[in-house]
């Protein structure tokens, strides 16, 4: 299974860290390429890391950057900010007797994607040996970047700094191309580094004397311009719904990256290729389709009445933007959350056009393990913002408590935003709390909030003294109803302490149902039946692992389609597909599930991957052998659009019936 680059723990690095302000590097000249480089050789694993800057470096300055690692180090990795998250990457690794250089940035500790903020350009003395490798790149974009607060962030070239560096023993997915996934690291550190030393005379003669003619930096082979259409293979009973015409195929959009199977009946079609994590999406009041792509901004796409993208453009270049859109009932406004932040533009959807950046909301948690703040308006509510926040670790104990600003949902009043913006948890207010990871989250025909959860994993279930494993199929993941948002909604929905039974049979210690609360360690203050008398129940329970993301009713609210993104923590995966739970309209008006919080069979399978065990789901960056299902939205023609977020290779799907 593939697996990641983490590089940020302080426990991982120290021991390999050294005094801090202590210099280890020193200067190095290579007579071949004429370049002296402020060096730093790690000695323990033969790993030698160089850097050259211009004389008088301004930001934005270029960097000369000089790897040389042993053939036993299968890919090395280089932080210019110190860190794993939120700085250029370079990663480099052998390629038969040539080398290649990618640009990488972690929002995440997750697989570091494709940086197009930074470029390398080998230049001689790059090759590979029996023995040994080395690259020898010039990198434009590598010493200055965006912080994950929206500030410039430079390297002081005059001065010292912090640097790190990661190693794998695994060979790269594929070698050849610069975008390759690379296995988990097999140690990481860092150093503190001269850069005054660096700085070298004749920069830019130096650079131009050593650029190789052909760079033996090889991207991905481009795909063929024409869209196979998925065919339905297996039954589903799923509501009626508005039958829409899609498309055979779009021009332009490419093949699948992977096949895919759908229920009978249904219809699927790629619409566009080559996305950068393309997360949620948005229509505007013109038809036009909105797109986060995380690590990149916001993209505007124009549609042809077939469903096909016609033309596209970067609307909002920010690459802390990573999965939260919203647009206002009258279109005019369009919001959109970082992990720490959320902001307004004013928006012109005839123009393609977007006004000055707000911050309307700060003091969201930066870091932890769940990184998006997902963003909704009720449609007949335009002054008020719905905000997700999920916790920050797998059980975040603080969240029994509301005021941590964490695994909750909260609303906020647009005509009353205070100078500065909103701090998120101390200002606005509940619409429901111990929600563990709320990402998905959608309005009824009633205009009423539901939300789908992300439960826990490697849970254990211990009664008196002895443990059991129950982390396989348990939890259940969560169907949640808010209900009304204009008025607080106080309910604790049980995280971190109670959770829904999903198979229970894996409970030795007594008799549960599917649906029922069960606390990991039940004790006489605090057990089972606590739950009961205090949390929330979901409407439904989803199978374990799932991870759903996104959900959208149809127009008749006869179904609610979730993603489920798939497992990280279960053997073999599950996940990777779109799924549908059907719903029906109560005699007081309200919708529901059909099915009873009892029912394991109440999510059907629209789209899928054939071979779901050879999907590998390595946290919210990395997705291997599967489309990944991400975000949702129907379009006024009542198509549903859903975005597949794999690496950097993202699509866009449009589906239908009939």
């Amino acid at each position: 299974m593939l697996s990641f680059w983490f590089l940020g723990s302080a426990a991982a690095l120290a021991s390999y860290a050294f005094a801090q302000g202590e210099v280890q590097s020193k200067v190095v000249c290579d007579a071949a390429t004429k370049i002296c480089y402020s060096t730093y050789t790690q000695t323990e694993i033969d790993i030698t890391y160089g850097i050259a800057l211009p004389k008088n470096a301004t930001d934005p300055y270029d960097a000369i950057i000089k790897i040389t690692a042993p053939a036993d180090k299968k890919w090395v990795g280089f932080a210019w900010g110190g860190q794993m998250v939120w700085d250029p990457l370079t990663v480099v690794w052998p390629n038969a007797t040539s080398v290649v250089a990618s640009a990488r940035w972690a929002f995440s500790t997750g697989m570091p994607l494709g940086y197009e903020g930074a470029e390398h350009f080998l230049l001689k003395g790059s090759s590979s040996n029996s023995t040994h490798w080395t690259v020898n790149a010039l990198c434009k974009g590598c010493t200055g970047w965006q912080s994950n607060e929206d500030e410039r962030y430079a390297l002081n070239a005059t001065g010292t700094t912090q640097f790190a560096w990661a190693y794998g023993t695994t060979d790269v997915s594929t070698p050849q191309n610069n975008d390759s996934t690379f296995s988990v690291h097999a140690a990481v550190g860092h150093w503190n580094h001269d850069l005054n030393a660096a700085r070298v005379d004749d920069f830019d003669s130096l650079v131009k004397s050593n650029l190789l003619t052909a760079p033996p930096v090889v991207t991905s082979a481009p795909t063929t311009a024409r869209t196979t259409i998925v065919t339905s293979t297996t039954s589903s009973s799923t509501s009626a719904v508005v039958k829409a015409t899609i498309p055979a195929s779009c021009s332009g959009a490419g093949n699948p990256v992977f096949q895919g199977k759908l229920a009978t009946g249904w219809k699927a079609t790629k619409i566009l290729g080559g996305l950068r994590s393309p997360r949620s999406i948005q229509f505007d009041t013109a038809g036009n389709m909105l797109v986060v792509q995380s690590g990149l901004g916001i993209t505007y796409h124009v549609l042809g009445s077939d469903g096909c993208i016609t033309s596209s453009k970067t609307l909002i270049s920010l690459n802390s933007l990573n999965h939260g859109i919203a647009l206002s009932p009258d279109g005019k406004t369009l919001y959109a959350s970082s992990m720490t932040q959320a902001y307004s533009w004013p928006y012109d959807a005839a123009a393609a056009t977007v006004g000055t950046r707000t911050t309307i909301m700060t003091g969201m948690v930066n870091g932890g393990s769940h990184l998006t703040r997902t963003l909704a308006v009720r449609p007949d509510q335009p002054n008020l913002l719905v905000v997700s926040h999920g916790s920050n670790s797998n059980i975040d104990t603080a969240t029994s408590n509301p005021s941590t600003g964490r695994a909750i949902i909260k609303v906020f009043d647009l005509s009353k935003i205070p100078s500065g913006g909103f701090k998120y948890a101390s200002d606005g207010y509940t619409a429901g709390y111990g929600q563990r990871n709320e990402v998905g989250m959608c309005f009824d025909n009633n205009n009423m909030l539901w939300g789908v959860e992300n439960s826990g994993d490697d849970f254990r279930r211990t009664v008196n003294g002895q443990s059991t494993d129950v982390h396989q199929n348990n939890p259940g993941e969560k169907i949640h109803y808010m209900g009304d948002i204009t008025k607080p909604n106080n309910n604790w929905y049980g995280y971190p302490s109670c959770f829904t039974v999903w198979q229970p049979s894996d409970f030795k210690d007594k008799t549960f149902k599917v649906g029922d609360w069960f606390v990991q360690a039940p004790n006489s203050t605090f057990n089972d039946d606590t739950c009961v008398q205090k949390a929330t129940p979901p409407a439904l329970t989803l199978f374990p692992h799932s991870a759903p993301i996104d959900c959208k009713f149809d127009p008749e609210n006869a179904n609610m389609f979730i993603t489920y993104h798939g497992s990280w923590n279960r053997q073999p995966t599950t996940g990777f597909k779109l799924v549908a739970v059907p719903f029906k309209k109560g005699s007081d008006g309200a919708y529901v599930p059909v099915d009873p919080l009892t029912s394991t069979t109440a999510a059907k399978d629209i789209f899928y991957n054939p071979d779901v065990t050879k999907c590998a789901g390595n946290g919210p960056g990395l997705s291997s052998g599967c489309f990944r299902p991400a975000g949702l939205a129907y379009d006024k023609a009542g198509r549903l659009f859903m975005t597949s977020d794999t690496s950097s290779n993202g699509e866009i799907w449009i589906l239908g019936q009939g």
